[in-house]
């Protein structure tokens, strides 16, 4: 199933990157654009997860957004299943006319659940001296708030780059789960 949807997801993303107008009219020019659709390359690679991020341009000096979250591997002690992150970007040392590129500070919330596993000793079994262990899988729900730092690249056909790095403290404080979280990567994506 999580194949499926990892492949469902890269497909979309993969569509909006290459779709094209039908007609013969010039593309919009980059100024124009107010969309931008995004993916965590490390994320993809590394964990492996898979972030889509998308992004409103509201002025050369901002933009707000959400990210999407899908863990595609159980097997971490404290397992993120997804994540649902809105942010809002503010642009600074802009001098480009269709902004919303430079180095920027975005606030964010998250919004997550997943389950954490952890191993318990026991007694073990009566008329042995042998001790045991148990492991259970607890789910967990958080929300948390928080910030990141980083530079936005955007060249004039659309295609954008991006390195970031923040992250934030969750502020439930349920019995399982994470205390924090991590934001950031180095991100490919388009604008439309």
């Amino acid at each position: 199933m999580k194949k499926k949807m990892l492949t469902a997801l890269l497909g979309l993303f993969t569509a909006a990157l290459w779709a094209q107008d039908d007609q013969s009219e010039s593309p919009k020019p980059i100024d124009e654009r107010k969309h931008e659709l995004r993916l965590d390359a490390i994320e993809a690679l590394a964990i492996p997860n898979i972030e889509i991020n998308y992004e409103y341009v509201l002025s050369r000096y901002s933009g707000v957004g959400a990210a999407i979250n899908i863990g595609l591997e159980d097997s971490f002690n404290e397992y993120q299943a997804f994540a649902l992150t809105p942010f809002y970007r503010q642009y600074f040392f802009n001098k480009k006319e269709y902004g919303a590129r430079g180095f920027f500070v975005e606030g964010m919330l998250q919004f997550a659940f997943g389950k954490e596993e952890f191993t318990e000793e026991f007694a073990g079994i009566p008329d042995r001296e042998v001790p045991g262990f148990i492991t259970t899988d607890e789910s967990w729900f958080n929300t948390g708030i928080g910030i990141a730092v980083g530079q936005k690249w955007v060249s004039n056909n659309g295609f954008v780059f991006e390195l970031s790095i923040g992250g934030g403290r969750y502020l439930l404080s349920p019995d399982f789960g994470p205390e924090g979280f991590f934001r950031g990567g180095l991100l490919v994506g388009y604008r439309f």
